[in-house]
């Protein structure tokens, strides 16, 4: 028998054990979505891409196939096994991962990135559910934070490891290599990053899933909720939530997505350099920003303040205005890569503490699927939007060497504009004190 520091559900050792897993499995899905960044300019020489192409191939080919496909990812994992949905996510982005680097042109590339979105978008609601079950009100939001931590190391974890590999096989161009001997580097890069996946599959196997709460009882006049009804009785607060904060995130997806090539056209960085630098950057101050932001909010929910995930938020999209300023204005490395670090650091606060916002919003019966909801905007926005309106806008001055990163800071600056408006909308519109 159990006791009750290590019962499922209870936000005891095992619970946390959970969280580390599902964690572990984030950074390996982030490091296979990632690592593209970091290889973008080999890919570009390789395949005679503009900027516009590229933000389609990074955004749109990925982002709108892992948007989508979270919704009815979000339905399964309200009604089949969460563990076993992970599990054949998991396969199906590994195998997509390898097929980027069998890629002989940008076709195929897209449609091994587009597999990589399906296999990926399993993932978030189907854990953001098992979370939600294993731990009371009081310790959700650090519980989710330590969960977004996997993101955070992924993407900071996917620059580091992508520029090993990829500067090892550069090296090794004429080696005879096992099975993957004849690709480029670029492509050896993508093969090699998608071996991971086969024990992380194997570790989820063994995960116990805990009991979910039995839907709250219903009477012939007040049917069980489902998700339209429950989205129309608050259209204005979820809609306003879920676009106020994506437009958050888009500033960090579009740093993600940019960044590398920024530091190697401006200043002539290699890519092992970026990956190494800036790779830890992203991993040091985004768990920062996680850890700090969810035992703040935390705080404020004990202290009974009114929508606190959503202040928080606010104050997040006030801060990084002045940091989008100075990366915009930084004329040396160190000062970009500062610029950078902050505002990973603060756009971290939200990634973790609004999923457990919106599952504490939601009935019960439809947490699955608003959570689902909730990542396809936040992917449309991040994953698709950012990196194709960035690459457009930079395609307008191609020959200006500094043109990637002023659309980099024009994007960001309207977006979190656009933010700070929503998520007060949101704040007034929500009728409970969460």
């Amino acid at each position: 028998m159990h006791s009750n520091k290590n019962a499922i559900g209870r936000g005891g050792v095992t619970d946390w054990l959970v969280v580390l897993l599902l964690l572990a499995t984030s950074l390996v899905s982030m490091v296979d979505r990632f690592a593209l960044s970091l290889l973008l300019e080999p890919i570009k020489a390789d395949m005679a891409l503009s900027d516009a192409q590229l933000g389609l191939l990074t955004g749109v080919a990925f982002g709108l196939f892992y948007a989508t496909m979270s919704v009815p990812m979000g339905w399964l994992a309200d009604r089949w096994s969460r563990k076993a949905t992970i599990s054949v996510g998991i396969a199906v982005w590994g195998a997509a991962t390898a097929a980027c680097g069998l890629a002989a042109n940008a076709v195929q590339f897209a449609a091994a990135r587009m597999f990589v979105g399906v296999g990926e978008a399993a993932l978030a609601p189907c854990a953001y559910g098992i979370i939600h079950d294993r731990f009371p009100k009081r310790l959700l939001g650090r519980a989710m934070s330590v969960y977004q931590m996997g993101g955070m190391l992924g993407a900071g974890f996917a620059m580091f490891v992508a520029g090993i590999a990829y500067n090892y096989f550069l090296n090794h161009a004429g080696a005879p290599l096992p099975l993957i001997g004849g690709l480029k580097p670029w492509q050896q890069t993508f093969v090699a990053l998608a071996l991971p996946c086969i024990p992380v599959i194997a570790l989820i196997a063994l995960m116990r899933e805990a009991p979910r709460p039995a839907p709250a009882p219903t009477s012939s006049d007040q049917p069980a909720t489902g998700l339209i009804t429950a989205f129309r009785a608050d259209w204005i607060f979820y809609a306003s939530t879920f676009f106020g904060v994506a437009a958050i995130i888009l500033v960090t997806y579009a740093l993600l997505s940019w960044m590398p090539a920024i530091m190697m056209r401006e200043f002539a960085w290699s890519a092992v350099d970026v990956g190494r630098t800036y790779g830890t950057l992203v991993v040091v101050t985004s768990i920062a920003g996680l850890l700090a932001g969810g035992t703040a909010v935390d705080m404020m929910v004990r202290a009974g303040m009114r929508a606190p995930h959503l202040l928080l938020s606010m104050i997040v999209a006030l801060g990084s205005l002045a940091l989008v300023a100075m990366f915009g204005f930084a004329h040396d490395p160190r000062l970009l890569l500062a610029a950078a670090g902050g505002l990973h650091f603060v756009m971290a606060t939200p990634i973790g503490i609004i999923p457990a916002y919106v599952q504490l919003s939601s009935p019960a019966q439809v947490r699955g699927r608003m959570s689902s909801i909730y990542v396809l905007v936040v992917n449309i926005m991040g994953q698709t939007v950012a990196p194709a309106a960035i690459g457009f806008v930079s395609s307008y001055t191609p020959d200006s060497p500094g043109g990637l990163r002023h659309a980099v800071v024009t994007v960001s600056a309207m977006s979190l504009i656009i933010a700070i408006i929503l998520l007060l909308i949101a704040r007034r519109a929500r009728r409970d004190p969460l």
